[in-house]
C-alpha cells in the first residue's frame, strides 16, 4: 500500500477522504465517462479534470467510491501511464460500493477499499465473482443494462426511470438498474475469500443509519473511513 507522504517527521494528522465518486459513478451529476470508449479523448478530459481536482483539493489521501464499478480507477491510472499526463501529487486508493441484499429488513451497504497496488486483474476477478440477487447473473454492464429491460414498469417508475428510456437508451438503462439491484451477500463473502491472502480488502458494512467496520481475513491495518461525501464538480 503506498501512500504518498513527503514528510521526514514522525506521526503527522493528515485528512483523509475515503469516499469521493468519479465520473464512472451512475450518481455523477456532470459529464460521465463513455465506457464504450474507454480512451476516447473526452474521457481523457475528464480524467484530466479529475487529476487537477485531486491536486488542488485539501485532503492528502483519497478513495474512489463509486457503486458497482473500479472504471474511474482504471482510467485514473490509465491516463497517468500516457504522455503528457497531468502529474498526480494525491495518494488515490481504489474503491467499490455495493448494495447486499439483506438478511433482514433494512439496507445493507459494503464499501470496499484494496490497496492502490493490487494489480488490475484482481479487481476484476473479484467483480466478476459477485452476482445480481435478481437473477444470479455475475455483476456487469450488460447485466444491469438487461435486467433494467426486464424490470417491471412500476419498479422503474418508483426509482425515478423512466420505461420508455430503459428501452432504447443502454445508458438510461444502467443507471435504473444501478438505483435498485442488490447482491447476492454469499457472492460477496466469496468474492472477498477469493481475494489472495497477501492482498486482503478491508471492507465496511453500512446497515441504514448505523455502521460498523470490520477487516475480512484478518488485514492488519483496517482502513480508515471518513463519512465526508464530497463530488469534484
Amino acid at each position: 500500500m503506498v501512500i504518498q507522504s513527503g514528510s521526514e517527521s514522525g506521526s503527522e494528522w493528515r485528512q483523509w477522504d475515503l469516499h469521493i465518486h468519479t465520473p464512472a459513478s451512475f450518481e455523477w451529476r456532470g459529464a460521465k465517462f463513455d465506457r464504450k470508449n474507454p480512451g476516447s479523448p473526452a474521457n481523457t478530459a475528464l480524467v484530466d479534470e479529475m487529476i487537477n481536482a485531486l491536486n488542488e483539493a485539501e485532503p492528502a489521501v483519497f478513495a474512489l467510491m463509486d457503486y458497482w464499478t473500479f472504471d474511474g480507477w482504471f482510467a485514473l491510472k490509465r491516463r497517468l501511464r500516457e504522455p503528457g499526463a497531468p502529474e498526480l501529487t494525491k495518494t488515490v486508493f481504489p474503491g467499490i460500493e455495493l448494495r447486499l441484499a439483506p438478511p433482514m429488513k433494512g439496507r445493507l451497504n459494503a464499501q470496499v477499499l484494496p490497496s492502490n497496488e493490487l494489480d488490475d486483474q484482481i479487481l476484476k476477478d473479484f467483480v466478476s465473482h459477485l452476482k445480481l440477487a435478481e437473477n444470479g447473473r455475475p455483476l456487469s454492464d450488460a447485466a444491469l443494462i438487461d435486467y433494467a429491460r426486464q424490470a417491471p414498469s412500476a419498479l422503474l417508475k418508483h426509482h425515478g426511470s423512466k420505461p420508455e428510456q430503459v428501452a432504447i437508451d443502454d445508458e438510461q438503462a444502467y443507471i435504473a438498474s444501478a438505483k435498485i439491484i442488490e447482491l447476492i451477500c454469499e457472492s460477496y463473502r466469496e468474492a472477498i475469500a477469493k481475494v489472495p491472502n497477501d492482498q486482503a480488502m478491508p471492507v465496511r458494512l453500512k446497515l441504514r443509519y448505523k455502521a460498523f467496520s470490520y477487516a475480512e481475513k484478518d488485514v492488519a491495518q483496517p482502513s480508515v473511513l471518513l463519512r465526508r461525501w464530497r463530488r469534484w464538480l
